[in-house]
């Protein structure tokens, strides 16, 4: 019977330590236990919103106020940060958009990016062409857009706490060489010469965000049929290597963490790692 139990009991457990996805629907989570002093918060954010729909309500400032550091995925209170990221923005070798696509489709995405960001693409052509996707948010959300991080950065400057990233921008460059050029010219093809359903695509991820389905969100990300082919690369790797930062910071003090929404969902996101590593992580909303 003390054998039988002790299988019941080790099988409980192994089931236990390999479900831990989060189930629940929330964007805010406290994280705690573990011999932690006081518990640490993290936020799951949405890189490109526009500015009336980034809302720190009562609960969720109040969990900020409660901790005394900030962690970002990158730290964007670097004072080199923007000198770091015209550097890191370039392809290697000086290569050029013009040279990884046809020149029916150069000409044909030239007049779309200048129809729709108001620039020549010219002037970004040796930039690595993902990046090339952001100046025609504005016209496609019909907003200057904004991110979550830049709401956070402001309250931890308010509230004169420090502002850490999680990673540097110098890897977050590396991560996107690791994608060849050539794809990401033809994501930028497919993505100019396809404005309406880019923006259907983005409006249905918005809305699964609002609800707070964080397990839905990771499964549109890993389904779409460019992003998922690197997920191991853009998310999984990543939230790996974010753990030991993570948990080093929350033993230091309490710390609120913000990082993309599509990080936290799944078996290899940070709530489950969170979780596998013997943390207690709750939803708070």
């Amino acid at each position: 019977m003390k054998l039988i139990h002790t299988i019941f009991s080790l099988l409980l457990f192994l089931s236990f330590a390999i479900a831990q996805a989060p189930k629940e629907k929330a964007l805010l989570w406290k994280i705690s236990g573990k011999g932690l002093q006081k518990p640490s918060y993290l936020y799951g954010t949405i890189h490109v919103m526009c500015p009336d729909q980034i809302k720190v309500d009562a609960l969720l400032n109040q969990s900020f106020t409660a901790t005394q550091q900030l962690y970002l995925e990158i730290n964007t209170s670097d004072p080199d940060m923007m000198s770091k990221a015209m550097k890191g923005m370039l392809m290697d070798k000086g290569q050029s958009l013009e040279n990884l696509v046809s020149k029916t489709d150069y000409d044909s995405m030239s007049h779309i990016f200048m129809d729709r960001a108001s620039m020549p693409i010219q002037l970004m052509a040796k930039a690595k062409p993902i990046l090339l996707m952001s100046a025609v948010f504005p016209s496609l959300l019909g907003c200057a857009p904004e991110g979550w991080e830049t709401r956070f950065g402001e309250l931890a400057k308010n509230r004169k706490i420090p502002t850490k990233g999680l990673e540097s921008i110098e890897y977050q460059f590396k991560v996107l060489d690791s994608i060849p050029y050539k794809v990401q010219a033809s994501m930028l093809k497919e993505f100019l010469f396809s404005l309406d359903s880019t923006k259907k695509s983005f409006d249905e991820m918005l809305a699964v965000y609002l609800k707070k389905d964080i397990n839905a969100l990771y499964e549109m990300t890993v389904k779409d049929p460019d992003f998922g082919n690197y997920e191991a690369l853009m998310l999984n790797n990543r939230n790996n290597n974010w753990i030991p930062v993570i948990t080093a910071a929350a033993k230091e003090k309490s710390t609120f963490f913000a990082v993309g929404a599509a990080h936290l969902g799944g078996e290899k996101g940070v709530i489950s790692l969170l979780r596998k590593k013997g943390f207690i992580v709750t939803p708070v909303e």
